[in-house]
C-alpha cells in the first residue's frame, strides 16, 4: 500500500493472525480477529483531530475490503491450490447491475448523492461497491463509521464538519444506522449534507436487504401513531436504488468460465454453487444452512433463539444472557432430558463459533473496537445468511414463554424492549408485552409509554391508564401526550383528552389543544371547539385563531372574526392574511382586499396569486388579471387560467375564454381541452370541436367521449357514436353540460 495518514496502520497481519493491537489513545487503529481484518475507518482521537475522516481509496489494498465488510471468501482444499491465492478471489462482474453502479459511483463527482444497492444475503453488494470506488473514485477518501456505534458516530462525524468533500462515506448494511432510534438523526445530518453544496461532493454509498428497505420506507398506516423512520424516509426516498441480482446466469458463467477458471475458489464455487449462487458459495452460505439444520438440538436452540431476535427487532448484537436465558424453552422435554445437567450451553457456543475453512461460524463473537465501552458479558452477532433465512422460514412461529422472559430481562437498549414488546403485542402475549413495555419506560424510553398506554386501554384498566398519563406528563413527553389526547378523545373520553392536551401543551405543543378542537368541530361541538381553540391561542399556537377567526365567520361574526384574523396575522400565520383579504372582498373593499392577498402572495401564499387575478378582474383590469392568473400558474396553480377563463365566458368574450383556456391547457389542465372544445361547437365549429373533445379524452378525461357520442349522432354517424359508448360512457344527454 501507499503512504498512510497520520495514526494510521502502515501493515496488516497475515490472515488468521488472530491478533487484537492495543493501541494509544492518539491513533487511529484496527483489530484482528476470528481470520477476519477489522480496519477503523471511522474512529479517531483528539490528537488526530485536525485529518478529515476517512483514507484514500487508491492506497487501499484487498485486506482492507475485508474491514469494510466484504464477506471472507472460503479457503479452497490444498489439492485444488496451484500457488498463493489474493486475498479476494477474482472479481465477477455482471452487466446491468456494475455498470449501473459504477455510472452512479462515478457520478458523485458531479455532486453529492446517496446510493444504495439493495439485495439478499451473499449476492456480492459489498463486493461490488469495493470494486466500484476503487475503479471510479481512486482519489478520494472512504470512511467507514464504527466506534463507539455506527449511528452516532455517523451523526457526529458529519455534525461536526469532520466529512471532506470528495469522501465515500461506507454505509454497509445501511439498516444499522437508520433503524435505531437515532437513526432519525443520522437520516437528518445526511439530508443536510447533501443538499449542503460546499460541503461536497460527497457519496453515500450504501446496502441493504429488501426487507428493510421497506420496513425503513413504511408510512404507518395508523396516524395517531408514531412514526419512528420519518426522517429515514425522506433520504431514502431521494437515494438511487441498484438491485444486485441473486445469481449469474447460464450466459455471463459461460463467457466468464475463463476468469473462473484461474482461481481456485471460484473453480470450486462454481462447481457447488446452485443455479448460479457463486457470491452465496464463495461466503459460505450453503455451510452455514448446512451447519444450522444439521446443529445438535441444544445448538439449534441457541440459534433460534438468535433467530427470533433479530427477526423480531433485536439490534445487531445478542448478549450471551439473552441466549442463554431464552434457548431452554426450544427444547422439548427429551431434548432437555439429555442435556439439562451439562454444560449444553457452553458445548452449544463451541459448536456454533468454530471456523470451517476460514469463515465465521453461524455466531460471531463481538470484539470491541478501540473507543467502544466494554460489554459487561459477551456478545454475538448472527451469520446474515442464517438471519434472512429465519425472516422466511421462522415467520409464523411464535418464540416460547422463555423467549420473551429472557428479552424482558437481558434486552440490549430499550428500543430493543419497546420493538419486542410491539411483537409480543402482536401476537397476543399481553402479559409479556406490558413487561417489556414496562422495561423499556423504565429504561429511558418514553415513548413505550404511548403502547403501554394502549395495551392497558384494550385490558380496560382505568385506574392503571391514569397512573400512565401522569407519568407521561410528569417526564414531559409531549408526542407521547398529543397522541394520546387524541386517541382518548375519539374514544369519547373527552374529560381525560383535555387533560391530556392541556398536559402536551404545558410540555411545548399547544397544537395538540388546536387538534382536539378541531375533532369537536368536526363532531359538530361548535362551543367547545371554540373555547379549545381559545385555550390553544392562548397557549401559543397561532393556527388556531385562524381556526377559531373561521368558526366565528360561520356563526356571521364577521366583525370578530375579522379581529382575530389580523390577530393570527400579526402572530405570523400568513394564511390568514388570505382569509382577512377574502373578508375585505365580500365586504366590497377591493382595495384593501388586494393589499391584503399582495401581502400573502409577498409571504409565500402562492394561492393569493389566484384571488388577485380574481379581484383585479373584477375591478376591470384584464391585462393584470392575466398576468397574475399565469404567475399562480407557473407557482402550481393552473386553475387561476381556468377561474379567469371562466369569468370572461360569463362576461361573453369568447375569443379571450378560448385563449386563456388554450394556454390552461398547454400547462398541463386537461379538462381546460373540454371547454374549449364546448367553446367550439357553440361556434358552430363542430369539425374543431371533435378535435378538442378528441385531445380531451385522449388525455384522460373520459366525459369528453360522452360529448363526442352526441356529435356523432348529429353528423349523422349513429355507428360511430354506438362505437363510443360501448366503450361504458354514458348516452348522449347523461352528462351535465357545465355551460347551461
Amino acid at each position: 500500500m501507499g503512504s498512510n495518514p497520520p495514526g494510521e496502520p502502515s501493515n496488516l497481519h497475515e490472515p488468521g493472525s488472530g491478533v487484537r493491537q492495543a493501541v494509544a489513545a492518539d491513533q487511529d487503529a484496527y483489530t484482528a480477529g476470528r481470520d477476519q481484518y477489522v480496519i477503523n475507518f471511522g474512529w479517531q482521537s483528539e490528537a488526530s483531530c485536525a485529518q478529515p475522516h476517512g483514507r484514500i481509496i487508491g492506497e487501499l489494498g484487498e485486506q482492507d475490503a475485508l474491514a469494510l465488510e466484504v464477506h471472507q471468501a472460503f479457503e479452497a482444499s490444498t489439492a485444488s491450490m496451484s500457488g498463493q491465492v489474493p486475498v479476494l478471489p477474482v472479481y465477477l462482474p455482471r452487466p446491468g447491475f456494475d455498470d449501473r453502479l459504477r455510472a452512479a459511483v462515478a457520478g458523485a463527482a458531479h455532486g453529492s448523492r446517496m446510493v444504495v444497492v439493495v439485495g439478499d444475503s451473499s449476492t456480492g453488494k459489498t463486493r461490488a461497491c469495493w470494486e466500484a470506488i476503487r475503479a471510479e473514485l481512486p482519489d478520494w477518501r472512504i470512511w467507514h463509521p464504527l466506534a463507539p456505534e455506527r449511528p452516532l458516530a455517523m451523526a457526529e462525524a458529519v455534525r461536526a464538519g469532520r466529512v471532506a468533500p470528495h469522501t465515500v462515506i461506507w454505509l454497509n448494511e445501511a439498516q444499522f444506522y437508520l433503524q435505531p432510534a437515532s437513526g432519525e438523526q443520522v437520516a437528518a445530518e445526511v439530508q443536510a449534507l447533501l443538499a449542503d453544496p460546499s460541503r461536497g461532493p460527497v457519496l453515500v454509498l450504501g446496502s441493504m436487504w429488501p426487507g428493510f428497505g421497506a420496513a425503513l420506507t413504511a408510512v404507518p398506516e395508523d396516524p395517531s401513531a408514531p412514526d419512528p423512520h420519518q426522517a429515514a424516509r425522506v433520504l431514502l426516498d431521494q437515494a438511487e436504488y441498484i438491485t444486485a441480482p441473486p445469481e449469474f446466469t447460464a450466459v455471463q458463467l459461460a463467457s466468464l468460465a475463463a476468469t473462473i477458471s484461474t482461481d481456485p475458489r471460484l473453480r470450486a464455487a462454481a462447481k457447488q454453487a446452485h443455479s448460479g449462487r457463486i457470491t452465496q458459495e464463495l461466503a459460505g452460505a450453503p455451510e452455514l444452512l448446512r451447519r444450522y439444520e444439521q446443529a445438535s438440538p441444544a445448538a439449534r436452540a441457541v440459534l433460534w433463539a438468535a433467530m427470533d431476535a433479530r427477526r423480531l427487532g433485536h439490534s445487531l448484537l445478542l448478549s450471551e444472557s439473552l441466549l442463554r436465558g431464552a434457548a431452554p424453552g426450544y427444547l422439548d422435554d427429551h431434548e432437555w432430558n439429555q442435556v439439562g445437567g451439562t454444560p449444553w450451553y457452553t458445548d452449544a457456543l463451541d459448536e456454533l463459533t468454530t471456523q470451517h475453512r476460514r469463515l465465521p461460524g453461524p455466531l460471531v463473537e463481538h470484539r470491541p473496537r478501540p473507543g467502544e465501552s466494554r460489554p459487561s458479558q459477551r456478545l454475538y452477532r448472527l451469520a446474515d445468511y442464517l438471519e434472512q433465512h429465519a425472516r422466511t422460514e421462522r415467520a409464523r412461529l411464535c418464540p416460547p414463554a422463555t423467549f420473551w422472559t429472557a428479552a424482558a430481562d437481558h434486552a440490549q437498549t430499550p428500543e430493543d424492549l419497546t420493538a419486542l414488546g410491539k411483537q409480543a403485542m402482536d401476537r397476543g402475549r399481553y402479559r409479556h408485552a406490558d413487561r417489556l413495555y414496562r422495561r423499556a419506560v423504565d429504561a429511558g424510553d418514553t415513548s413505550a409509554l404511548l403502547y403501554l398506554i394502549r395495551l392497558r386501554d384494550q385490558a380496560g384498566d382505568h385506574q392503571g391508564l391514569r397512573r400512565l398519563f401522569q407519568q407521561a406528563a410528569d417526564a414531559g413527553h409531549a408526542d407521547t401526550l398529543m397522541l394520546t389526547a387524541r386517541l382518548r378523545e375519539e374514544a369519547g373520553d373527552h374529560q381525560d383528552a383535555e387533560w391530556l392536551a392541556q398536559r402536551a401543551a404545558d410540555a411545548g405543543r399547544p397544537d395538540t389543544l388546536t387538534t382536539l378542537a378541531w375533532l369537536r368541530e368536526m363532531a359538530g361541538d361548535l362551543q367547545d371547539a371554540e373555547r379549545l381553540y381559545r385555550q390553544a391561542a392562548d397557549a401559543g399556537d397561532t393556527s388556531a385563531l385562524t381556526n377559531l377567526a373561521w368558526l366565528r365567520e360561520m356563526a356571521g361574526d364577521l366583525q370578530d372574526a375579522e379581529r382575530l384574523y389580523r390577530q393570527a396575522a400579526d402572530a405570523g400565520d400568513t394564511s390568514a392574511l388570505t382569509n382577512l383579504a377574502w373578508l375585505r372582498e365580500q365586504a366590497g373593499d377591493l382595495h384593501s382586499a388586494e393589499r391584503l392577498y399582495r401581502q400573502a402572495s409577498n409571504a409565500g401564499q402562492t394561492d393569493a396569486l389566484v384571488d388577485l387575478a380574481r379581484v383585479r378582474e373584477k375591478a376591470g383590469d384584464y391585462q393584470r388579471a392575466e398576468q397574475l392568473a399565469q404567475q399562480a400558474t407557473d407557482a402550481g396553480y393552473p386553475d387561476a387560467l381556468i377561474d379567469i377563463a371562466w369569468l370572461r365566458f360569463r362576461a361573453g368574450d369568447l375569443h379571450s375564454a378560448e385563449r386563456l383556456y388554450r394556454q390552461a391547457s398547454n400547462a398541463g389542465q386537461t379538462d381546460a381541452l373540454l371547454h374549449v372544445a364546448r367553446l367550439r361547437d357553440r361556434a358552430d365549429d363542430h369539425q374543431g370541436a371533435e378535435q378538442f373533445y378528441r385531445q380531451a379524452a385522449d388525455a384522460g378525461d373520459t366525459s369528453a367521449l360522452s360529448y363526442l357520442a352526441k356529435l356523432r349522432e348529429q353528423a349523422g354517424d349513429p355507428d360511430g357514436a354506438d362505437q363510443l359508448r360501448r366503450f361504458g360512457l354514458t348516452a348522449a344527454g347523461d352528462v351535465e353540460d357545465p355551460w347551461t
